[in-house]
């Protein structure tokens, strides 16, 4: 390794050298500045506490991430199916037997088309945002989703499915944080 030269006056400097003896400048040291683009590019990455928290990955947010995805399908799927002259009938019918008949259940039915297309809207940001949770990009996408999933109903039991994918996600937080590579 060749010693440093100064970067003011171009004297070449000791290895040990810190300041130029002839105009007093400060001599870096390829040691010194490696050194501190390391210490950035750590702090960029992660926090130094939550260094050994999340060096082993668990499956934890994969299978949150599953459940999510399936409910958004689900939700897409009731919300289609709801809209069709023959089904959209029976799955209703399902709703009177969980919902005590009464105004609730007369406004779900007369504005059914409304929800259907909430369901849809709602499943499909679900299953877009889901990219969030498989990737470990972004904490908030992926809680986004399972809240979209849960919002997308899913023939009432996707709704569970993202319920649970959504706790599985919100209790893995230090997983998102990125990896200096």
């Amino acid at each position: 390794m060749a010693p440093p030269a100064c970067p003011a006056c171009g004297w070449d400097a000791d290895k040990e050298a810190v300041v130029c003896p002839v105009c007093r400048a400060d001599i870096p040291h390829e040691s010194a500045q490696k050194k501190d683009s390391d210490t950035a590019k750590a702090e960029e990455c992660e926090h130094w506490s939550e260094l050994p928290t999340h060096s082993v990955r668990t499956a934890k947010v994969g299978v949150g991430g599953i459940l999510v995805l399936l409910a958004g399908f689900l939700g897409m799927t009731h919300a289609l199916l709801s809209v069709l002259p023959g089904t959209g009938d029976d799955i209703l019918a399902t709703y009177g037997s969980v919902i005590a008949p009464g105004e609730a259940l007369n406004d779900i039915l007369d504005s059914y088309e409304i929800f259907a297309g909430l369901m849809l809207l709602f499943g499909v940001l679900a299953v877009a945002l889901s990219t969030f949770t498989f990737n470990r990009s972004n904490f908030d996408g992926a809680l986004a989703s399972g809240v979209f999933g849960v919002l997308s109903i899913g023939f009432l039991f996707g709704a569970f499915f993202a319920l649970i994918g959504l706790l599985l996600i919100a209790t893995s937080r230090r997983e998102f944080i990125p990896e200096c590579r």
